[in-house]
């Protein structure tokens, strides 16, 4: 890595939204700016899963502050994730294609343990001392994540509460306690309750908090100080905010104005925590998602990609044969740079992956391979991917033979056909699991068709490999791109 490489991260969370622009110098990341909005998205979120036009809108407004800081670096340089509420809305392809259109970089949709383990490599980039089991918590707007691991992740867990969907669910007009209902109390029960068989994440462990609810509470009880929460601190913090009625009754040291209104909800899910995991102390971290998005990027560009490491266990736990896999990704990738010699390093790497996983399903069907490996790869935890990476991968492995199959596209999920076909070729070419030199075939495109060309004697000598390629003709008379053969 070079002595300085400035980098950014981005987090569109449920609550609120999180940019950081972070620097590396000799291997240590410094952070430059830091910058947030306070757009509570969880709460446009109705019963249908729809985002609310107003509440949409507002977020929106917000990224106008952050697109300066973005429009100074490399895109390759930069990294927008989406967290629960991005995750959980049906209609949310319009705010990410205006979203995207403000900031001028894609924006990823990560499941909610990809969120863990970057909450847990952040909280670990500013751990201090030799590495030793630990236990970090982020309570978010929407999600709340666990995760226990030593150097690296063991266990990961996200779970569907937040200080912002428990607002709403809980603590409608900020009440507290309504007539003979203690809505603190109604919360805490809720929040114990999604964290029953999780005491395990504690055990033996330092735990360490790093969400804005923990810094929060961290600063009432501590005099403004991002300093340990201790248990018996804690308690009567809780139990003084459960004898309140309204929200705007608390006088609290130290609490932010715009935390305020979803503080009770945090309270309740943090000390549920404390309770169910029966910890005695919380480390309070100033790092999270942002940090670890950020290592993440540099990892990428520096040869310590995560996902490849995703792709590398997930052959092995499939028992994929891995001289298959490289001789049909050799192939594609030689095919692809015929066809496109300009395609960017990422979608020749999602070539290389859809090749290493093509035949990933034959672990469990040997009939039905295709739709199960696609099935495996859209719905697994893959470390370090965004649900669209996946989403795109699957529609490769589940289309590799055979008849074409229409995809609905969406934001993030516009499938390029050129990958498509040049993975189906290297597996025509390599249906018998033989290596076989391609150099007397061309790959181009002519008047918007893609166009084969193969010496005659090349395909007397494969008459199967001939006949299969005629089928692939046929498969692609329905797509707006058709595929021809040309015998020379």
């Amino acid at each position: 890595m070079p002595d300085s490489e400035r980098y950014a991260a981005l987090d569109l969370g449920s609550n609120s939204f999180h940019l950081l622009l972070a620097e590396f110098r000799d291997q240590r990341m410094v952070r430059l700016h830091t910058d947030r909005a306070m757009v509570r998205l969880a709460e446009g979120l109705d019963e249908a899963r729809n985002l609310d036009p107003a509440i949409a809108e507002r977020a929106l407004a917000s990224l106008h502050r952050f697109r300066p800081v973005l429009t100074e670096l490399p895109v390759d340089h930069i990294r927008v994730v989406g967290t629960n509420t991005l995750r959980a809305a049906s209609n949310a392809d319009g705010f990410l294609e205006t979203a995207e259109a403000i900031l001028g970089a894609p924006i990823e949709i990560i499941s909610g343990i990809e969120e863990a383990r970057l909450i847990y490599s952040g909280a670990m980039a500013a751990a201090d001392g030799p590495p030793r089991l630990r236990c970090v918590v982020d309570i978010g707007g929407g999600s709340t994540e666990l995760v226990r691991g030593h150097e690296t992740p063991q266990q990961l867990q996200s779970l569907y509460m937040g200080c912002v969907s428990f607002s709403k669910r809980f603590f409608a007009d900020g009440l507290i306690t309504e007539n003979t209902v203690n809505h603190f109390n109604r919360a805490r029960r809720a929040a114990r309750a999604e964290l029953q068989e999780l005491q395990h994440l504690a055990e033996n462990a330092e735990v360490v908090g790093c969400s804005g609810t923990i810094k929060a509470v961290a600063r009432v009880l501590n005099d403004g100080e991002l300093t340990e929460i201790k248990r018996k601190d804690i308690d009567r913090l809780a139990e003084k905010v459960a004898g309140a009625k309204h929200i705007a009754d608390l006088k609290l040291p130290n609490l932010d104005e715009e935390r305020r209104p979803v503080f009770a909800a945090g309270l309740a899910i943090l000390h549920a925590i404390f309770c169910e995991l029966d910890i005695q102390s919380m480390q309070v971290s100033p790092y999270a998602i942002r940090e670890g998005i950020v290592h993440d990027l540099a990892g990428r560009l520096h040869g310590g990609d995560r996902r490849a490491d995703t792709v590398a266990a997930m052959m092995q736990g499939g028992k994929v044969n891995a001289a298959q896999a490289r001789r049909v990704g050799d192939t594609a990738l030689e095919l692809l740079a015929q066809l496109r010699p300009k395609t960017g390093a990422e979608e020749r790497q999602r070539l290389r992956w859809a090749a290493q996983l093509h035949q990933i399903g034959l672990a469990l069907s040997h009939s039905n391979f295709r739709k199960l490996g696609a099935y495996m790869i859209e719905q697994a935890d893959m470390a370090g991917f965004s649900k669209t990476e996946q989403e795109n991968l699957a529609h490769l492995v589940r289309n590799q033979r055979g008849r074409i199959k229409p995809p609905r596209e969406h934001y993030g999920f516009h499938p390029n056909p050129d990958l498509l076909l040049c993975l189906r070729l290297a597996c025509i070419i390599h249906r018998d699991h033989t290596d076989r030199a391609i150099a007397g075939l061309q790959l181009t495109t002519k008047d918007d068709d893609y166009r084969l060309r193969v010496a005659q004697d090349w395909l007397d000598q494969h008459p199967a490999i001939e006949d299969l390629l005629h089928q692939e003709m046929e498969h692609w008379q329905s797509q707006s791109q058709r595929f021809r053969l040309d015998a020379v």
